[in-house]
């Protein structure tokens, strides 16, 4: 299953959480890390906490700063050919954060999609076993 813009656009249903469960065990499968999801979530959580409209040079730097992220566990793993935990959950987190499209009317409701989303793929990781080390 791929990721829908929907999800962020609308509103999460069964196919959403369908496809969060599918990716917190390939993030487990693929020796992605609690700690890696809970920097990147840490950081989404204080811009929900201080407002998008107040924090949006904030979300923007999301896509860089992920981006820097999967490139040193591409790095680490040492295999140029696999695609790492890190760089698939960039790309879908890539993704979803294109869905939020801050210059629309209902950039509030599509960040807090973006935000459920995004816890429900660390609840699902963490229910298959993902590790913090």
């Amino acid at each position: 299953m791929d990721f829908k813009k929907e999800w962020i656009t609308h509103r999460l249903d069964n196919d959403a959480i369908s496809f969060t469960n599918e990716f917190g065990q390939i993030l487990v499968d693929k020796k992605f890390t609690t700690s890696q999801i809970r920097n990147y979530f840490g950081e989404v959580r204080r811009i929900q906490m201080k407002g998008l409209s107040d924090s949006l040079q904030e979300f923007h730097l999301l896509k860089p700063k992920l981006a820097y992220a999967a490139k040193r566990a591409k790095d680490k793993s040492g295999n140029r050919n696999e695609e790492t935990g890190a760089e698939k959950f960039k790309h879908v987190m890539d993704s979803a954060h294109s869905a939020v499209d801050c210059d629309k009317e209902n950039a509030g409701n599509r960040f807090k999609n973006f935000c459920d989303f995004l816890e429900s793929i660390l609840a699902y990781h963490k229910f298959h076993g993902g590790r913090d080390n």
